[in-house]
């Protein structure tokens, strides 16, 4: 009976082994939050009645890869080794994300001359901008990358991510930029924003440590909490305002999910916590407004 018990447990272990490889390898890849940006894509164009454009929502999957995994192309550049077991993921596989990041940046050019998307080429070019700076020092002579500026990380996330996700995909479409999608565009803006403080409160010690200040280091971990939250009650009150049926009920859904991801946060939780979870808060959003549309 023992041997058997023993040996049940030698073949669960491989499969253990495997599934958490998996995890990491989606999450600390960036592949998990560029398919929560491919959800928020397509679900900006269930909230208009629009038909969803595939190759824009790819297009924006292609572009968030690249640009989440451009700080490995920079430490391959200047000659990092990659790193021994017990350091970041992202360390021991830089080599690999660094020919992802390439791979998603072929991608995402050819996606967005294949199929003719209608983005100014510039609008799209400034954006890249800001998404590569804020990890990315963009000259030698700037040491620091903009997420070291104070207090401005968090309003970059929430801008970059609530252009790409909201005006892309509905200028490309060809929709007036009117008072409707401004309040759409707003409303993801505040979603976004909410989320960001997490992460803020995530490297709170880090950015200590750089000496960046952030709302955790100007407010306490605390007080940013009830500032995220405050955030998303500014969101509902968006959205009630503006939404009816069964698409306001997914987002009230998806709203109560991340105010409960929010009221837990902690600088004590693990990574996965935000990886998984404060990520897949906007996945969980995408698939409240799927629901209620189908």
């Amino acid at each position: 009976m023992l041997k058997k018990e023993h040996s049940d447990i030698r073949r669960r272990q491989p499969l253990a082994d495997w599934l958490r490889a998996g995890i990491e390898a989606l999450l600390y890849s960036s592949v998990f939050i560029s398919l929560c940006a491919f959800g928020l894509t397509v679900e900006t164009y269930l909230l208009t009645g629009l038909e969803v454009s595939l190759p824009m929502a790819g297009f924006v999957f292609l572009a968030t890869l690249f640009t989440y995994n451009t700080s490995s192309l920079q430490r391959m550049w200047r000659g990092w080794r990659a790193g021994e077991a017990g350091q970041p993921w992202s360390i021991r596989h830089q080599r690999e994300l660094a020919v992802l990041a390439m791979i998603s940046l072929a991608g995402a050019v050819v996606l967005f001359f294949l199929f003719e998307l209608r983005i100014n080429l510039w609008f799209v070019l400034v954006l890249a901008l800001i998404s590569v700076g804020y990890t990315v020092p963009l000259a030698h002579n700037r040491l620091r990358p903009f997420r070291s500026i104070p207090l401005l990380k968090v309003f970059l996330i929430a801008l970059v991510w609530s252009a790409v996700t909201v005006l892309f995909p509905l200028i490309d479409a060809a929709v007036t930029l009117d008072s409707s999608v401004m309040l759409i565009w707003l409303r993801r803006f505040l979603f976004i924003l909410a989320l960001a403080l997490l992460f803020d409160i995530r490297d709170y010690t880090y950015d200590r440590h750089t000496r960046t200040l952030t709302f955790p280091g100007l407010l306490g971990e605390h007080y940013t909490r009830f500032l995220s939250l405050g955030l998303l009650l500014l969101y509902l009150l968006l959205v009630l305002l503006t939404e009816e049926g069964e698409i306001l009920i997914g987002l009230l859904s998806a709203s109560l999910v991340a105010g409960l991801i929010v009221w837990h946060a902690s600088e004590e939780k693990p990574r996965i916590y935000y990886a998984l979870l404060a990520d897949g808060a906007m996945l969980v959003h995408f698939a409240f407004v799927y629901l209620a549309v189908s």
